[in-house]
């Protein structure tokens, strides 16, 4: 699917795989006759995996009067969709060698996005909720990876595009010879992850994406976009919060045809979420 893959691996080094205990859930969920008790059993060998899923399933969002102690009852309570969602989450946080402040807001960024698109798509109807999620979480993995075979590096290349006022895709390109989207399509790619995904990686700035794709990818990556903007409004990630940011002039909303009242209302839901779940988001899975 990604032609670049081998060219990109020559520049950086070898891609990170995805983590074990990733791979053996995913493949287990496409058992159709897999078990909660088998889920467990995998799961039971990584801690934060393990640890995230029942903070989950014990958080109130779930509210529930009787507290889960074990994870074959909390994959029960999450269901496959969710429990999904948290492996993938949980393997990019594991993807960062280190965890300072890049990673933080790096980190932060993606998973801002990924709720700000979840949100969006509940609303709209038009794309998976926790494929959207995953999409805008992923959205940025190229900048994990360029930060983790560079970090100094990278750094250099958020401060020039910062106070240059240059776009960072010119200055990733300047410094490492691809920008974030091409790398992170090919870690998605590498991963076997959906198509949809390495799509979202792709092509989430521009939305250049070829008219033959289905309807379902073009609304997942426009919400994803749309999700980008609402970080940079709020500063969720970013070194300052862009307030005067129009939001009807992002090239999802310009392809959804969606006005400012239903961008501002999510806007709206994604901020007071985020800051109210602020520390439970962003605990670092170590």
């Amino acid at each position: 699917m990604f032609n670049d893959y081998q060219t990109i691996v020559k520049h950086l080094g070898d891609l990170p795989p995805m983590p074990a205990v990733a791979i053996k859930v995913l493949e287990l969920l496409r058992n159709p006759y897999c078990s909660a008790k088998l889920l467990a059993k995998a799961i039971s060998h990584d801690a934060a995996v393990s640890g995230r899923i029942l903070r989950i399933a014990n958080s109130p969002i779930y509210g529930r009067q009787k507290r889960v102690t074990t994870l074959e009852g909390a994959i029960v309570v999450l269901g496959e969709n969710i429990l999904r969602t948290l492996v993938l989450e949980t393997s990019l946080r594991g993807i960062n060698k280190s965890f300072g402040r890049l990673e933080r807001m790096l980190w932060e960024d993606s998973i801002g996005c990924a709720i700000g698109a979840r949100i969006l798509a509940r609303h709209l109807g038009q794309a998976d909720p926790e494929e959207t999620f995953i999409a805008g979480l992923f959205r940025h993995i190229g900048k994990v990876v360029m930060s983790n075979h560079d970090k100094d590096t990278y750094q250099r290349v958020m401060e020039t595009a910062r106070t240059a006022n240059e776009g960072l895709i010119d200055v990733e390109r300047a410094f490492f010879a691809f920008s974030h989207e091409l790398v992170g399509a090919a870690v998605l790619d590498n991963w076997n992850l959906a198509p949809a995904l390495v799509q979202s990686a792709l092509h989430h700035h521009d939305l250049q994406l070829d008219p033959q794709c289905d309807a379902q990818v073009w609304h997942q990556v426009a919400i994803v976009n749309i999700a980008g903007q609402f970080c940079r409004r709020l500063g969720i990630g970013q070194e300052t919060p862009q307030p005067e940011l129009n939001l009807t002039l992002t090239p999802g909303a310009i392809h959804l045809k969606l006005g400012s009242e239903p961008l501002e209302k999510t806007l709206g839901e994604l901020e007071a979420l985020f800051e109210k779940e602020r520390d439970f988001f962003l605990v670092p899975a170590r």
